[in-house]
C-alpha cells in the first residue's frame, strides 16, 4: 500500500459499513464505526491521532466523517472515500435508522455506544434527534464542503455511490489494488436501496 491510511469520510447510511467490508476484503485492515472508550476520550480531548488508526490501516464512518481535516493533516498521503447516495433515499434510512437506535436519552447508566453515538451526532448533524431540515442541510453542506477541500487534490479523493451500483471498478484503481474475483459487499440493507 503506496499510501498511509484510507478514510471512508461518508455520512452513515452511505455504505459506509460496506466500504469497510470491501477495504477489509482487499487486504486493508479497516475499523467501521469505530466508539470504544478510548476513542471516546481522545476526540473529547481534541486528540485525533487516536490509538485505534495504530493497529488499523483503514477507518469508515464516524469519526472519519466529522473530522476528515484533521486526519488528512495528521496522516498525509492518505486516501479519502466520499460515500454518497440520494438524499431523499438517505432521509428515509436515518429517520428509521435513529427511531430504532435512539429511542432513550443519554443517563450516566447509559451504555458507551449510546454516549458516543449522542456526542458524535451532536458534532455531525447538532442534534441527537432525526430532524429531517437539519439532516438534508447536514447532507449537502457534508458533501459540498468535502468537494471543496479536496478540490485541488482530485487524486486524493473518490466519490462513490454504492446504492448507483459504484464497486470495485472505481474503488480499486483509486487504491492502486486489483479488483478482486468476488461480488462488491453491500451489507445492511433493509430493503433496497438502503445501505449503511
Amino acid at each position: 500500500m503506496t499510501h498511509n491510511r484510507v478514510f471512508g469520510i461518508g455520512l452513515s447510511r452511505t455504505g459506509t459499513k460496506s466500504l469497510a467490508t470491501a477495504l477489509n476484503q482487499l487486504g486493508i485492515k479497516t475499523r467501521w464505526f469505530p466508539h470504544d472508550r478510548l476513542t471516546h476520550r481522545q476526540l473529547l480531548s481534541g486528540d485525533f491521532r487516536l490509538k485505534v488508526l495504530e493497529s488499523y490501516e483503514g477507518m469508515t464512518d464516524t469519526p472519519a466523517a466529522a473530522f476528515y481535516p484533521q486526519f488528512d493533516s495528521l496522516y498525509p498521503d492518505s486516501k479519502f472515500i466520499l460515500t454518497s447516495r440520494d438524499v431523499n433515499s438517505w432521509l428515509r434510512s436515518c429517520r428509521k435508522h435513529w427511531a430504532r437506535s435512539r429511542p432513550r436519552p443519554v443517563t450516566p447508566f447509559s451504555p458507551r455506544w449510546r454516549k458516543f453515538a449522542t456526542y458524535i451526532d451532536c458534532a455531525i448533524y447538532g442534534c441527537t434527534s432525526f430532524v429531517e431540515s437539519r439532516f438534508a442541510y447536514t447532507f449537502d453542506n457534508h458533501e459540498q464542503n468535502v468537494k471543496r477541500y479536496f478540490s485541488q487534490r482530485s487524486d486524493d479523493l473518490l466519490i462513490v455511490n454504492l446504492e448507483r451500483g459504484d464497486g470495485w471498478e472505481k474503488l480499486c484503481p483509486f487504491l492502486g489494488v486489483d479488483i478482486p474475483d468476488t461480488p462488491f459487499p453491500h451489507v445492511n440493507q433493509f430493503n433496497a436501496p438502503t445501505l449503511s
